[in-house]
Order: structure tokens, then sequence, then C-alpha cells
């Protein structure tokens, strides 16, 4: 009867000990999820910095030629710029939602 009751207390500490496991993984899978959405959102305004920079010339080259800068490429930049402030955000956790292809888009 004794022998019964170690088996039993045994049985119990192995399920607590795999449940912790369980939580220890689930903690550690959390924070490789969000290192990689860190990094992808870093690349996505890496490439939006430089898509601002290409904007920026192409107004100095449309205000050089005489006209106007035109309205739908300053707010295409604005938003640009919006949206890369945003993805900095998430990635330095500063804000925990998650920017455009998973969020909408900046107005």
């Amino acid at each position: 009867m004794v022998e019964k009751n170690t088996t039993r207390k045994n049985k119990v500490s192995k399920v607590n000990i795999e449940s912790s496991d369980d939580k220890i993984a689930l903690i550690i899978m959390s924070f490789i999820v969000d290192i990689l959405y860190s990094i992808f959102f870093i690349v996505l305004a890496y490439l939006a910095f430089w898509i601002i920079v290409v904007l920026a010339i192409l107004g100095f080259i449309v205000r050089a030629v005489g006209s106007d800068h035109p309205d739908d490429l300053k707010n295409f930049t604005k938003r640009l710029s919006v949206y890369m402030s945003e993805c900095l955000d998430f990635s330095s956790q500063v804000d925990k939602e998650k920017p455009f292809p998973f969020g909408k888009f900046p107005n």
C-alpha cells in the first residue's frame, strides 16, 4: 500500500513538471516570435526610409522643373513616414499593435 502512494505522488509531480516545462516552452516561443516580428518590421522601416528618400528627391526634381509639389506625393510621403514610425515603435516595444501587413496603413 505504501508503494502505491509513492507511485501516485511521482505521477502527480511528473505532471506538474511537464506543465511547467510547457509554460517555459510557450514563453520561449512567444519571445522568439516577438523577435522575428521585430526584425521583420525593422526591415520594413528600413525599406520605407529609402522609399521616402527617393520620393523626396523626386519632389525636388518636380519643383526644379517649375511645377508645384504634387499633393498626392506629399500625402503619400507623410503617410509612409508615419508607417515607418509605427514599425519602429512596434520593434522597440513602445506599441503592442502590429503595423500595416497585420493592421491598417496609416491615413
